[in-house]
């Protein structure tokens, strides 16, 4: 299956999402709807599950592809990946973009990105973590979002809508240089934990990026940008 990339200036303009703090590694840049919903109907990373009212959730992919905590197991469900997998060269084209299907009443459902309150193998899934080993297992890096983020729902059906989020440019560089430096094909697994679902299962999948990430920053002018421009234009129409 072939995988589209997904246009980011754009999407990121009409969707004025809320962006993550600089200092997070791993940013959210907007929402996106796709086409052809359904878990095998994208490369699906991850699937969390969950059951009952108010729950935290939380689960991840060891290196070996064992899953660990509250995932599924299928193959099409829960899984390392290469770049390759999503038709990658570098780490700048990596994204990955993380579905909800709440079930709860709430407009929009949503959830919130939360350390995983479980010691055991903590650092693979907090809030939502991008980890990347060497062929030969050796941990090269971690890159985690913001912790107390809320992750909105963005279609109800699971799938390939959700929200977008990718390394920020300088954890994308550093990676590059990192993977440049190792033997052989390095391996990629997601982890996340949220807090205050209500039950629903969430998908994380890897995508392609068309375009270079820009720091948080970057996204946040662009919309003051956009608010100056509307000003001045509504103070020209007064004095006419």
């Amino acid at each position: 299956m072939k995988y589209k990339p997904i246009a980011l200036a754009t999407a990121a303009l009409a969707a004025g999402f809320a962006v993550a703090p600089a200092r997070a590694a791993l940013v959210p840049l907007t929402n996106v709807q796709l086409s052809g919903q359904g878990v095998g109907a994208s490369f699906t990373t991850l699937f969390l599950e969950g059951a009952g009212n108010a729950i935290t959730k939380s689960g991840g992919v060891l290196f070996n592809g064992t899953p660990f905590g509250d995932v599924g197991n299928g193959q099409s469900q829960t899984r390392t990946f290469t770049l390759a997998d999503p038709a990658l060269t570098n780490t700048s084209q990596l994204a990955s973009i993380v579905n909800l299907a709440e079930p709860g009443s709430e407009n929009p459902p949503s959830v919130t990105a939360a350390a995983r309150p479980l010691a055991s193998i903590a650092n693979l899934a907090n809030t939502v973590t991008l980890t990347v080993y060497s062929e030969q297992g050796a941990l090269l890096e971690q890159n985690s979002a913001a912790s107390d983020l809320t992750l909105n729902q963005v279609a109800s059906a699971l799938g390939g809508s959700g929200i977008v989020f990718a390394l920020a440019t300088a954890e994308a560089d550093q990676l590059n240089s990192n993977m440049a430096n190792t033997v052989g094909t390095e391996v990629f697994t997601m982890g996340a934990t949220s807090a205050n679902a209500q039950g629903g299962p969430e998908t994380i999948s890897a995508v392609r990026l068309d375009s270079a990430v820009g720091e948080p920053e970057t996204y946040v002018l662009m919309f003051a940008g956009i608010g100056v421009i509307g000003f001045l234009a509504l103070r020209r129409g007064k004095r006419k």
